[in-house]
């Protein structure tokens, strides 16, 4: 039995459907009720594609997630590939213990030593808050006194988790491509609006930590590289109109011969070294031309990925062919319940 956590619009809708098709046996679960570890005692795996988006799944998801696996029950995404989403100080450790090329990063807790720093550091670097998606709480910080700004800022008062509706309204209204786009964004305003302000009041506000990484001009784009089990799937992603971010702005490139191999070889070193079941990794580089990983996520856009003309595996020999992201992992995971009834029927006779 499958468990999937039912949340429209999420991956669960493809999840579901295909093992409707596949006959596949599944139970539709509420992974945030109280009775979910009772819910799943049938389960020899669960499926929750939980996101930032909904800060009650942030709140409690990592929790839910270790306990089902301290139950015995294989979980998409375990606790490895996903313990660090939406946590870009938690990746910078991470990345520092096992050697990954990381783009020079530094995190400070205290201010003291975060304004000793700021003295004696060449200038611009990019600031980040430790929580956010699609470029927001990401900025340049041209000089000394900017950054001493924010210092101040992150050991006072902090700054709001999530930036505000019309924050990157100019992104919005380029990224509209008819007026049926337009109306249609238009009638989820209101509500995308309280969704914001309701964020807003809830999450906790950013402070205690200043975060900073280093900004390398010359950058066009950044190389997204998505690891789901022996697949790489990879597109470039340009920067937005005088921006130097590329995340959110939604132009994808699909141009093999512009995919540098050593992103392709380093996605899978990282996946592998920390046993992650999916991942997305974004890469700079840096001058000399090296490619850096700025951070990663479990969570990407799916037809993204699905736009991809086919994948490479582990040996880097490519595939063609498109795959839903979804389907990738229903059959990793598949696979690897298989493997678990073989072995305990073997340890059973």
């Amino acid at each position: 039995m499958i468990g999937i956590h039912n949340s429209p619009g999420s991956f669960s809708d493809r999840w579901i459907s295909q093992c409707m098709e596949k006959n596949i046996p599944f139970k539709r679960l509420n992974c945030l009720s109280t009775d979910v570890i009772q819910q799943c005692s049938d389960c020899s795996a669960v499926l929750w594609h939980w996101t930032l988006v909904k800060l009650e799944e942030e709140l409690v998801a990592r929790q839910i997630i270790y306990a089902l696996e301290k139950k015995g029950i294989l979980v998409f995404p375990n606790l490895t590939s996903c313990w660090h989403y939406d946590d870009k100080v938690a990746q910078k450790y991470l990345f520092d213990a096992i050697g990954a090329p990381l783009l020079p990063t530094w995190v400070f807790t205290d201010q003291t030593s975060a304004q000793e720093w700021i003295a004696g550091a060449t200038w611009p670097k990019v600031f980040k808050l430790r929580c956010g998606a699609s470029s927001s709480n990401v900025r340049l910080v041209q000089s000394r006194g900017q950054a001493r700004e924010l210092c101040r800022v992150a050991f006072g008062r902090g700054f709001p988790a999530k930036p505000g509706y019309l924050a990157d309204a100019r992104t919005r209204v380029r990224k509209t491509k008819n007026f049926n786009d337009f109306w249609q964004k238009l009638k989820r305003a209101p509500r995308s609006l309280l969704e914001t302000l309701a964020y807003r009041r809830r999450a906790p506000r950013q402070r205690g930590y200043l975060y900073f990484q280093e900004f390398v001009p010359g950058n066009e784009y950044d190389t997204r590289v998505v690891i789901i089990g022996d697949r790489a799937f990879s597109y470039l992603r340009l920067n937005r109109p005088n921006d130097f971010r590329a995340s959110g702005g939604g132009l994808t490139v699909y141009n093999l011969e512009r995919i540098d191999k050593r992103c392709i070889e380093i996605a899978f070193d990282v996946a592998e070294t920390l046993g992650t079941q999916s991942l997305g990794f974004d890469f700079l580089f840096d001058t000399d031309h090296q490619p850096r990983i700025c951070e990663m996520s479990y969570c990407y856009v799916d037809w993204m990925v699905y736009d991809c003309p086919g994948h490479w595996d582990r040996n880097l020999k490519w595939h063609p062919g498109q795959i839903w992201p979804q389907d990738a992992v229903l059959e990793d995971l598949l696979a690897t319940v298989g493997v678990k009834e073989i072995l305990r029927a073997a340890t059973a006779s």
